[in-house]
């Protein structure tokens, strides 16, 4: 039934974004998180640690059962005859120190899994932006390289127009065959790369690998802060961290669960019964008391078991700190690479600016005879370059603030 839920919200999706010519970021994680199998894992190992807490919250309140038993009984040379009984028992805890401490170790279970189950919901959602950013990029690196192909037969012509003219040398009409093979070459080096790339998307969507991939839309990045300090505060609810104070929960129920089998229980139990072989006349009878249990010697277990259970709290406690200082290390680094990419951006946007200008001023001087043909190619050769890395710091702006946000755990 899952799966059957998920393959038709994926459908409906790819129709939408179909229509609409764009498959956005956000229908995409909806199409992701319903497909993929770790997140359905989770969510079901989540349901399976909520129904243990619900089973340990029942240890506190009263059992109730009832009983009934017949049987036809004879031997040899005596006429067979009947034998029933039925009734109700029921019983309730008076003082249990194990209920309470098995309810805390199940609510540190769903803990755990609610932890886990972020975790791999916040790595997917990186997996997914990481995706989308390069499939863009390597849309657009495509894109540009049509455009230099274009360029490039363009300026052979040139050159050749030139050589016959006798106004340019072979050297220079040979090279510029090479380049325009090579970028030729290229064009096809990045089709296949788009290729990979849709693939590797469609896979993590759960989607056929040979399914159409349509234009794609992913939010940009805001502008980063000055201060890192304020996301300090998000960063306790961080799944590592609930791992961590989840693992420290359960520790400290151990604790519980030691020291609760040295202390004594007392419960109240009751019962009424019917039994005998005439039916519907039988005798009754009907028992009510309570019960007292006090361990006296174990040889050693019991404190052996607590003793072990405190060394484990203590190396809890040891990790949670751990765990907090590296969440927010690494929260830092992300934030400091995401300032870094961010300023890029803009040393990237002006450096495509002034090759841009630069090549137009210095193709006008080579076709006016002004500037040799090694200046004019070497030009040509910057905007390219510029333009390039112009695409890459933008893919590396959007993957450098995912990073941020999985560093987040969100």
């Amino acid at each position: 039934m899952r799966q059957f839920l998920a393959l038709t919200l994926i459908i409906s999706l790819s129709q939408s974004a179909k229509a609409a010519g764009t498959f956005a970021f956000e229908e995409a994680e909806k199409a992701m998180l319903a497909a993929n199998p770790q997140a359905a894992a989770a969510a079901l190992d989540l349901e399976t640690a909520n129904s243990r807490v619900t089973a340990a919250r029942a240890g506190f309140y009263p059992n109730f059962s009832a009983g009934a038993s017949y049987s036809r009984l004879g031997s040899q040379g005596l006429p067979a005859g009947d034998a029933y009984s039925y009734g109700f028992s029921g019983s309730l805890p008076l003082y249990a120190p194990s209920v309470p401490a098995a309810l805390r170790s199940a609510k540190a279970g769903a803990w755990s899994a609610r932890a886990a189950r972020d975790r791999i919901t916040s790595t997917l959602r990186y997996q997914l932006k990481t995706a989308f950013a390069e499939t863009i990029n390597a849309r657009e690196t495509i894109r540009l390289s049509g455009e230099t192909q274009k360029r490039r037969a363009e300026n052979l012509e040139l050159i050749r127009l030139k050589y016959q003219a006798g106004r340019e040398n072979k050297a220079a009409l040979l090279e510029t065959q090479a380049v325009l093979k090579t970028a030729q070459w290229q064009h096809e080096k990045y089709k296949k790369n788009l290729r990979l790339l849709e693939r590797k998307l469609n896979r993590l969507l759960g989607r056929p690998a040979q399914a159409p991939v349509p234009d794609l839309a992913v939010p940009q990045p805001p502008e980063p802060p000055e201060d890192f300090y304020t996301f300090a505060p998000r960063l306790e609810s961080h799944n590592a961290v609930s791992a961590a104070r989840a693992r420290l929960a359960a520790a400290d129920a151990s604790v519980d669960s030691a020291q609760s089998a040295i202390l004594p229980d007392a419960a109240a139990a009751g019962s009424y019964k019917w039994g005998g072989s005439d039916w519907p006349t039988a005798p009754n009878s009907w028992s009510l008391g309570a019960s007292l249990n006090l361990p006296l010697f174990s040889g050693g277990r019991l404190s052996s078991d607590l003793a072990s259970s405190r060394s484990a709290l203590s190396s809890a406690q040891e990790n949670m700190k751990d765990a907090r200082d590296e969440v927010y290390l690494n929260a830092e680094d992300a934030f400091l690479s995401w300032r870094e990419a961010s300023a890029y951006m803009d040393v990237a946007k002006s450096s495509l600016d002034a090759a841009a200008a630069r090549a137009w001023l210095v193709r006008k001087q080579y076709l006016a005879g002004q500037t040799s043909y090694f200046e004019w190619r070497n030009v040509e050769e910057q905007l390219i370059s510029e333009q390039n890395q112009s695409l890459a710091a933008a893919s590396g702006l959007i993957i450098s603030h995912a990073a941020f946000i999985q560093a987040l755990g969100e």
